[in-house]
């Protein structure tokens, strides 16, 4: 097989880590891990930066359906050139829950691959607890959260205990007939090799969707390696956040959900999905001005891939939609009214496809139009709203509500 050299960064770093072996809980387990192959780490990268468009954009229905397909293409390649690969083979059984009930039955394959190849490969874990959750089967969700936890826990009293080198991430130089100093299947491979592959593969699984600085530690000389302390917290908040996902389900109440939230939140503060969904949970409980606040520092990120998300700029406008409705004789009332359009506009433009920013810029365009007595701001709403219909192909009780309010005497 050929293989040739890639880019620097994490590329490079992936070929250079994955060399030696995996770590297992003692008494040793140990597979097989391979060496990556040139082609599998690019079909890997190549993969991660089409997902990540994808969740920028927030797709959903065909458009989503389209975009998996080709995300998925890229990672069967991973996958092909290196099936003994935890990272490769979970995050492929993680993609595969995103596109539906369909492929529920191959998610899980790969996630039981991924642990049968290490059973400490916490992603695994939570990812066979989130398609229990899907399948209805909440208790066994949370017995694949108390299986997280405990292979958490042995990551966490290795690195306790014995303490690995930092992991070099980026500015090596990659050899591409690199002399073998090991058999990679042999399970007499040096154990901080190992555990050191281990955690390499954990910090890129935990950057798959979205960078965060906190996870690396930079080194002397230049480059990054993994922050071990960072990682294990962004595990644990991993977690906490499923258990919250689960109680959605469960029916909890945004009463009840919100104190879980801050655990969460005290493993990893910059836990982006968890501020996301702590935010609607807030303005569901008409705390608008704490919502605001904690989606703020995304909202003014200079990094696009959080600026530019379209659940982010959507949950901003639909916080500011409903503050300035609930609130309508604030002082700031009118600026509210203009934050809300301002971030609407910024999602339309990232994916002109979301239905739920149109059904929200146009109950904000109903309700001001109603009370500034502006027929054309009416009519900009009805606008809004059969571009949703033109997407969703059908009514639904969002829409249902919005038109309500349309129906309404004129002014």
């Amino acid at each position: 097989m050929n293989r040739q050299p890639l880019r620097r960064g994490f590329a490079l770093a992936l070929l250079s880590t994955l060399v030696a072996g995996c770590v297992i809980k003692q008494p040793e387990k140990f597979v097989g891990v391979n060496r990556v192959s040139a082609n599998g780490a690019k079909f890997y990268f190549d993969a991660k930066k089409q997902y990540a468009e994808v969740r920028a954009r927030d797709l959903t229905g065909p458009p989503l359906a389209a975009a998996m397909n080709q995300v998925l293409t890229l990672m069967d390649g991973a996958v092909t050139n290196d099936p003994r690969n935890p990272l490769f083979v979970g995050k492929r059984g993680e993609l595969f829950i995103e596109t539906g009930a369909e492929s529920y039955e191959r998610a899980e394959t790969d996630l039981n691959t991924a642990l049968a190849i290490t059973e400490d490969w916490v992603p695994a874990w939570i990812g066979l607890s989130e398609l229990a959750a899907r399948r209805a089967n909440l208790t066994q969700a949370m017995n694949f959260l108390i299986s997280a936890d405990k292979a958490l826990t042995v990551i966490e009293d290795r690195e306790g205990k014995h303490p690995i080198p930092t992991v070099r991430i980026y500015g090596l130089t990659i050899l591409q007939q690199a002399p073998e100093t090991h058999d990679p299947n042999d399970p007499a491979l040096v154990q901080t090799e190992r555990r050191q592959l281990m955690m390499a593969w954990l910090q890129e699984e935990e950057q798959f969707v979205l960078e965060n600085p906190n996870l690396l530690t930079p080194l002397q000389g230049g480059g990054n390696g993994v922050n071990t302390t960072n990682l294990i917290r962004r595990l644990h908040a991993r977690i906490e956040f499923q258990k919250v996902l689960i109680q959605m389900r469960a029916g909890q109440k945004p009463g009840q959900l919100l104190p879980m939230f801050d655990r969460v939140l005290q493993w990893d503060p910059d836990f982006f999905p968890a501020r996301v969904e702590k935010a609607e949970t807030m303005r569901k409980l008409a705390e608008y001005r704490e919502a605001e606040r904690l989606l703020r520092p995304y909202i003014d990120s200079p990094d696009p891939k959080l600026s530019g998300n379209a659940r982010l700029l959507c949950e901003m406008g639909t916080i500011y939609t409903d503050w300035y409705i609930q609130d309508s004789q604030a002082p700031d009332a009118e600026q509210l009214s203009k934050n809300a359009e301002a971030c609407f506009v910024r999602a339309i433009a990232v994916n002109p496809q979301h239905a739920e920013t149109w059904i929200k810029r146009a109950e904000l365009y109903a309700v001001a139009g109603t009370r500034a007595k502006r027929p054309d701001t009416l009519t900009d709403a009805r606008k809004w709203l059969s571009n949703a219909r033109e997407i969703l192909k059908t009514d639904t009780p969002e829409i249902k509500h919005v038109e309500q309010l349309l129906t309404q005497p004129k002014p």
